[in-house]
């Protein structure tokens, strides 16, 4: 069983969330390991907009990446 690869992404809070999945998507990282800081993934408006979610998701999935974690 091979294990994904995933890039944790608190070191590039600076960085638009969309921009860090297009780097990650670049350099060949299945995946990332999400911060709840910055732009990356907020919990509050995760909370109160359904559609939140899916529009991370989209994000990823056009950089051909996966979450398998959110800290």
């Amino acid at each position: 069983m091979t294990r994904p690869i995933t890039l944790f992404t608190g070191q590039w809070a600076d960085l638009p969330f969309e921009e860090v999945c297009r780097l990650a998507g670049e350099w060949g990282y299945d995946g990332l390991e999400i911060a709840c800081w910055g732009d990356h993934f907020e919990v509050d408006k995760a909370l109160a907009d359904d559609s939140y979610i899916p529009r991370k998701l989209e994000v990823l999935d056009k950089h051909g990446l996966k979450v398998w974690t959110i800290s």
